[in-house]
This record gives C-alpha cells, structure tokens and sequence, in this order.
C-alpha cells in the first residue's frame, strides 16, 4: 500500500472522529480501519486510574463476543500478557513475540487462538496523567508480512491509535467521569472556578483572601484529581465535566 493511500486513509479517519458524536461512530472506523488494514477483529480500551477515582475500563469490543465475555469473567486482564507490558511501555506489541508467551500465558493464547485471534498487534497510547488507551488488531491468519510492510502498517496503526484515543476522551471520558465522583474541597472548587475565569494565583488569593502560595496548593490538587498535567488542561476537563 503506497504512501498517498496510507496519508489519505488516516485523513479521511480523522475528519470522521473528528465530527463523530457516539462511541458507536468510533466503532465503525475502528472497523473500517482494521479491514482496510487486513484485520478482522478489533478492540479499544481506556483505562482510567487517575488519583481519588475509582478504577475504570471504558471498552469499544471488535473481537468476538465469546472471547470478550470469557476474558472479563476470567479476570485475564489479570494475566495477559499485553496489558502487562503496555503498562510501563509506548512501543507496539507483536502478540507473536516470544516474551508474549512464557508460563501461564501459553493457555491464554490457546483459548484466543481456537477463537480466530491467532496474530495480532497492540498500541498503547499514554496521554494525560491516569489515562491509558488500547488499540489492537486481530486476524485469523498469521502475520507473516515484508519488513516493509510490517513497519508501514505499524506505523499508521499507531497513528490511528492515537487520533482514536484522542476522540474516545472527548467523547466519552465525561460519561465516564460525572462531576460527583470527583471529591474536591469547597476551596479547591473555588480555586478552580476563578482559575477558570482567568485569575492568577495572586489575583485568586487576593479575592479569597489567602496567600499565592496556598491558591497553588489548592489548584494542584485540583490537578491531580482531574488527572491532567497541567493548570490549563485541568481547566478544560472541568469545562467538560461541568464542574465550573
């Protein structure tokens, strides 16, 4: 597949995420891309495991249904050896890499193997702070591909990955985190709502009556709590969440 084929693949997915309003609309170009891209099955995770929040998965399901039910009533989240190893790293995961499959892990991949997810490849994209997105493609059939092709595909695969991860947190991690789950403090709350105004942290302090130093303590905590990196970002997730 030519360079202009991949460049317009990714554009025409983007402007579709782009203007998509459901996770149902994220599904179909899930599965417009794995097919185009010579896969069967698909699947997106979001994992949020951001401080003072309860642990969450948040799942787009491609793979089939059988295996979904089994490996959420198995616990093999617990197990697998993927979820393992994209915890703590950025890069692609070939399932048929052999550090994929060493004890316990074997029977994992006989049970997805006899459900038609026999090759595959995962990306893992690690954006804001307490937010760990997913996406992996599955065949029936091994993934025996060039060299060339192989780092093609792992490269747009990745891209998509990220535009995916980018569209499923706007449109779905405000659903996923309503405003009374987030246990902030009355002062926190008004630290941010006129943080959100545009006030500094001396301006804040001055209409609170409180000093510079403890405005910064409030807002970042507020930070912290919101899962965000900085001042600006928790702003907009507090926009979103309607929480000022």
């Amino acid at each position: 597949m030519g360079n202009s084929w991949t460049l317009n693949l990714l554009c025409e997915a983007y402007d579709a995420m782009e203007r998509a309003h459901s996770s149902e609309e994220l599904r179909a170009e899930m599965d417009k891309f794995a097919r185009q891209s010579g896969f069967e099955h698909f699947a997106y995770v979001l994992t949020i495991s951001a401080p003072s929040l309860r642990l969450q998965h948040h799942v787009i399901n491609g793979f089939p249904l059988q295996w979904h039910e089994r490996y959420i009533a198995r616990e093999y989240f617990k197990i697998d050896p993927i979820v393992q190893y994209v915890q703590n790293s950025s890069l692609p995961a070939i399932w048929s890499d052999e550090k994929f499959h060493t004890g316990e892990s074997r029977e994992f991949w006989d049970e997805a193997e006899a459900l038609g997810l026999r090759a595959g490849m995962s990306f893992a994209v690690h954006g804001q702070p307490g937010l760990t997105g997913l996406m992996s493609l599955s065949r029936d059939k091994p993934l025996n591909l060039p060299s060339a092709e192989m780092a093609a595909l792992i490269g747009r695969a990745q891209m998509f990955a990220s535009m995916l991860n980018d569209a499923v947190v706007r449109i779905d991690l405000p659903k996923l985190l309503p405003e009374q789950s987030i246990a902030m403090t009355p002062r926190e709350r008004e630290c941010l709502k006129w943080s959100a105004d545009g006030k500094t942290a001396w301006e804040i302090g001055q209409i609170l009556s409180i000093t510079e130093r403890t405005v910064v303590f409030h807002m970042n905590n507020v930070i912290q709590k919101l899962g965000a990196s900085n001042k600006i970002q928790a702003i907009v997730r507090a926009v979103s969440l309607k929480l000022v």
